[in-house]
């Protein structure tokens, strides 16, 4: 893919904008001011899915630019017949980080699922210029019959709002989310669900189960020592938690917490200790950046 730019970004930041990368319009919003933080969604969804949960955290918290886009062929960004691998995508989001941060300054990361499949890509090349990671349910090996995946857990159920689904919408729960509840789902039909119809199934198919061609765990070039966050469902039936362990030696600062009761939907079912262990992980990225 051939690099593009477009310095004179189209849109406003609470709306939306859109810049063009290799001939590709992709949808973005920036919040804030302050430190960057890119922030990448998962597969097949769009920058909801991972902006529902981060924005309450930053409720009282300044000092970060939260910059959400939206990948090629999800969400509002166009489609593209090149984009026909992971190594693809991972160049789109090195071009993003250029266009949009800048190709020196530092910056922090945070992936979902997919996203931190990238984001890990992402260290792999710029590591010394991240200031922190954050990964929310990553994806470690992307084709799924490698990965390590636990059985499906129930931890809690509302029997009164399950019984007032439909049978469409339960399927949409059933064997996936672990704590059946009205405020999970709400969560889920507003932020993950609608971004199903907007995606390319085209370019996912393209994608399915391409791994990067170089590994991002492999070489030598020693353990990051920025603040990291690793943050797993012990019932996550898409991506597990075991894997997570398998990459933790990568890190030298860095918290590893498999919730009990959460799956793959960990920032909707747990809310609240999600928000405790991000906040928490914001301040170690803010002393890294301003220290005394």
């Amino acid at each position: 893919m051939s690099s593009g730019r477009n310095l004179r970004p189209r849109g406003t930041a609470e709306q939306g904008m859109r810049t063009d990368i290799s001939g590709i319009s992709i949808f973005y919003q920036a919040l804030g001011q302050g430190v960057p933080l890119l922030c990448i969604h998962g597969y097949g969804v769009d920058h909801r899915s991972l902006k529902s949960g981060l924005e309450p955290v930053f409720e009282g918290v300044d000092g970060f630019r939260r910059i959400y886009f939206d990948l090629p062929g999800m969400g509002k960004s166009d489609t593209h017949a090149q984009v026909l691998s992971s190594d693809d995508m991972l160049e789109m989001v090195f071009q993003f980080i250029d266009d949009r941060i800048g190709p020196d300054r530092p910056f922090a990361l945070a992936g979902y699922s997919y996203g931190g499949y990238l984001a890990r890509g992402v260290m792999a090349r710029m590591q010394d210029r991240v200031l922190g990671v954050l990964l929310l349910c990553p994806v470690i090996r992307f084709r799924r019959q490698a990965r390590s995946l636990p059985g499906f857990k129930c931890c809690e159920r509302d029997d009164a709002f399950i019984d007032s689904l439909t049978q469409e919408q339960f399927a949409c729960m059933d064997q996936f989310v672990t704590i059946q509840t009205r405020e999970v789902w709400d969560q889920y039909r507003a932020h993950i669900h609608p971004s199903f119809d907007l995606a390319d199934s085209a370019l996912l198919d393209r994608i399915r189960d391409t791994e990067f061609s170089e590994d991002p765990d492999a070489g030598d070039r020693g353990a990051y020592d920025g603040p990291g966050l690793i943050l797993a469902g012990r019932y996550d039936v898409s991506v597990g938690y075991e894997d997570a362990w398998k990459i933790y030696h990568r890190f030298s600062d860095c918290d590893l917490v498999v919730f009990s009761r959460a799956g793959h939907l960990l920032h909707m079912e747990q809310p609240g200790m999600f928000r405790a262990h991000v906040k928490d992980w914001l301040e170690r990225v803010r002393d890294r950046q301003f220290p005394n």
